[in-house]
């Protein structure tokens, strides 16, 4: 089927400008249930289009399945599924279904179980990141409480174990790519694959430019601190927040990776969700050590969805600072030794352009 034809009634719209009550020609005279038909010819060729690989041993905390192929236009979407039971019968439970839709551009998340689905997960770390006729990489790491996703060495999304869970499960099966490959393996280390990990640069002052050799920053970034932040100086991050802002989290972690898990000396993060047009988002302050400590919550930011704006955060002799366009928002006393930072994640809504390590100094602060 052409690609021109695979759009949703909204696409269309979009395409031609129609305003109420005015259907172009083309509109009118296209055949809706003719499409409908074709694509659920599509979607039973790929549920065909499946390979399927027997678990030898049971997954476990470590486990790390890697996926490739190449999805293709006549196939509208692909799926990875995870499961038990008797996989030829077609009554199967799943445990893990992750569905690539690329008409829709996103990817669903879902567990099987006697039949039934259970409600759908859609939200990720990352824009949709499949591509038709590229090929692409997924690499699944089985957690003790969740499975994480990487998408061609990048961190996509996370989904927490269900009924049944993958731990329990006796096959891995991918549908709807014909050149599909599976590789199931042990690893220490989350995502085998990915660019090469940033170190921030330190900088004289906060005015200074960043120099042209200097990286450009993606969103959702891990990068090292090799030297941690010195007292008296604060690692500035400057980027755009999201138009329809829900949320972002900074973190200083002790390792730069993703996984196994590191310690997180200090988490902030901000939550607008459906109150993003309020004039205070909620900021949350804490850290985590095995397991997260008591929160520090306050509605203080006052950030503009859509808009730039410059985070910065100061380490204290006690404490640590966080400012949003010089207004400070928060402070968390040190939980463990400042000294131990050495990278910084950031995740969600906010995306950075420039990041560097300055000293705090002659920057200036506004008042509440």
């Amino acid at each position: 089927m052409p690609s021109d034809v695979m759009k949703c009634v909204n696409c269309i719209k979009m395409d031609y400008n129609v305003g109420d009550g005015l259907l172009p020609k083309e509109l009118i005279e296209y055949d809706f249930a003719e499409d409908a038909l074709d694509f659920e010819t599509q979607l039973a060729e790929a549920r065909d289009v499946k390979f399927t690989q027997t678990l030898t041993e049971p997954l476990s905390i470590g486990s790390l399945i890697i996926c490739t192929g190449t999805p293709t236009e006549d196939l509208p979407w692909f799926a990875l599924n995870i499961g038990c039971g008797d996989v030829e019968s077609g009554r199967t439970d799943i445990a893990v279904h992750f569905n690539v839709r690329m008409p829709q551009c996103y990817v669903v998340r879902n567990t099987r179980r006697h039949d039934k689905w259970g409600s759908e997960e859609t939200t990720s770390f990352r824009l949709f990141p499949f591509k038709l006729d590229r090929s692409f990489t997924v690499e699944v790491l089985v957690d003790e409480k969740e499975t994480l996703w990487a998408v061609d060495g990048e961190h996509f999304c996370s989904y927490a174990h269900r009924n049944p869970s993958p731990l329990s499960a006796t096959w891995v099966q991918i549908t709807g790519v014909r050149d599909a490959e599976l590789k199931i393996q042990k690893t220490d280390l989350y995502p085998t694959t990915g660019p090469p990990i940033l170190e921030i640069p330190m900088r004289p002052n906060i005015e200074q430019q960043r120099n042209e050799d200097e990286k450009t920053w993606q969103s959702n970034v891990i990068a090292k601190l090799s030297n941690g932040i010195p007292e008296g100086h604060q690692l500035v991050i400057y980027g755009r927040l999201r138009p329809m802002l829900q949320s972002f989290a900074i973190d200083l972690m002790d390792v730069h990776r993703e996984w196994p898990r590191a310690n997180i000396l200090l988490h902030v993060n901000v939550r607008a969700q459906s109150d993003a047009q309020l004039s205070h988002q909620l900021v949350v302050l804490n850290a985590h050590f095995g397991a997260w400590g008591p929160e520090r919550r306050q509605r203080t930011a006052r950030l503009i969805p859509g808009f730039y704006t410059t985070i910065r955060i100061v380490r204290g002799p006690g404490e640590w600072s966080v400012y949003t366009d010089n207004l400070l928002i928060g402070e968390l006393e040190h939980r463990a030794a400042p000294d131990g930072v050495k990278a910084l994640r950031i995740r969600g809504d906010l995306y950075p352009k420039d990041i560097f390590l300055c000293p705090s100094s002659t920057t200036p602060v506004d008042k509440m």
